[in-house]
């Protein structure tokens, strides 16, 4: 009798867990998650970029593996839609390996997709284009590059790293922005240089547009001793027409990574002086999100300007974890850009 009461009591403790209240699956996000990842979640991912193309909105971000460029297509901001490659990397040669960033953009009837990528060393990273045959942004695309981002006024000899490169058109013309080495060492700052009517080439030698570490909070690790960092330059401007040049600064592998922002705020962009640097971080984690960077902005239907980017879903280190987001951005009266928190 006393065996069968003992089995009877071991039946019972396994069975408790039936009792307790389950927690949240892998698939239903706890109520933290909940508010972390709402309203505005989009999808895994990083690097974002979105255009709106007759009433439709293209998107392209960093894949994973790297190793192929596709744009999605949608009806709406808020959901990529339906995913399609345009361009696969070859096994082997120097646009093999860790295709990065890439961004989809529309001038003159064809659509450039620019993207960054190597022969899987790091220090080989360059700047490639593709370029569409139509106005379709699903016809075939031909590969040009790499992209000339060096010192030289010959355009050719001794290139040099770059990566997230991106078109501003300003007053007729147009220019490649990116972040770049000054030289064959590991510290990343932005350059602009003129490019082309073909859009696929630079006109012109590089110009540092600043600093990487005016201030302790672009450092990789907020404080003196580290190396600052300077990557994901994006246009942003104001309805008034005042120009802002976004870019994400720190870490992005770390919590801490965040966006600041410069104006435009002299006639020749190819002038440093023409760029003036804001003293406070312009986007930065909150209670939710952590290390904000590299986005894009669109304007939606309802008028807004959203911004679009990937952050961190955890205080760890690491790449592993990002996802892309969006939120408002207001302008004061005067034009001043900021984040709707």
């Amino acid at each position: 009798m006393e065996r069968k009461y003992l089995i009877f009591l071991a039946s019972l403790t396994l069975c408790l867990p039936l009792f307790v209240r389950p927690t949240a699956s892998a698939d239903e996000p706890t109520q933290s998650e909940t508010k972390r990842l709402e309203p505005n979640y989009i999808r895994p991912g990083a690097d974002p970029w979105v255009i709106e193309f007759n009433g439709k909105y293209y998107w392209s971000q960093s894949n994973n593996p790297a190793q192929s460029i596709c744009v999605w297509e949608s009806e709406t901001p808020d959901n990529p839609g339906e995913r399609h490659t345009i361009w696969r990397a070859p096994r082997r040669g120097p646009y093999s390996r860790e295709l990065w960033a890439p961004e989809i953009h529309h001038y003159n009837g064809k659509f450039y997709v620019l993207f960054a990528a190597d022969d899987g060393q790091n220090k080989n990273h360059r700047t490639y284009v593709l370029v569409s045959e139509s106005d379709d942004p699903f016809s075939k695309y031909e590969l040009h590059g790499p992209v000339y981002t060096g010192d030289s006024e010959d355009g050719q000899s001794d290139n040099h790293w770059a990566i997230d490169s991106t078109i501003f058109p300003y007053k007729d013309k147009f220019y490649l922005i990116w972040s770049g080495w000054e030289d064959d060492q590991d510290v990343q700052y932005l350059y602009i240089a003129p490019l082309k009517e073909n859009l696929t080439e630079t006109a012109g030698p590089r110009v540092k547009i600043c600093h990487n570490a005016d201030y302790l909070w672009e450092r990789v690790e907020e404080r003196l001793g580290t190396r600052g960092l300077a990557e994901g330059p994006e246009i942003l401007e104001a309805p008034n027409g005042r120009i802002f040049l976004t870019y994400s600064c720190g870490a992005s592998w770390l919590p801490t990574y965040k966006i600041g922002i410069l104006e435009l705020v002299g006639d020749d962009p190819m002038k440093s002086e023409s760029w003036k640097k804001f003293d406070k971080p312009w986007f930065q984690s909150d209670e939710f999100q952590f290390g904000v960077g590299h986005g894009s902005f669109i304007r939606d239907k309802d008028g807004q300007t959203r911004y679009v980017y990937h952050a961190k879903t955890d205080r760890n280190g690491g790449w592993g974890d990002r996802a892309v987001f969006w939120r408002y951005v207001d302008f004061d009266e005067d034009g001043t850009p900021s984040i709707r928190y």
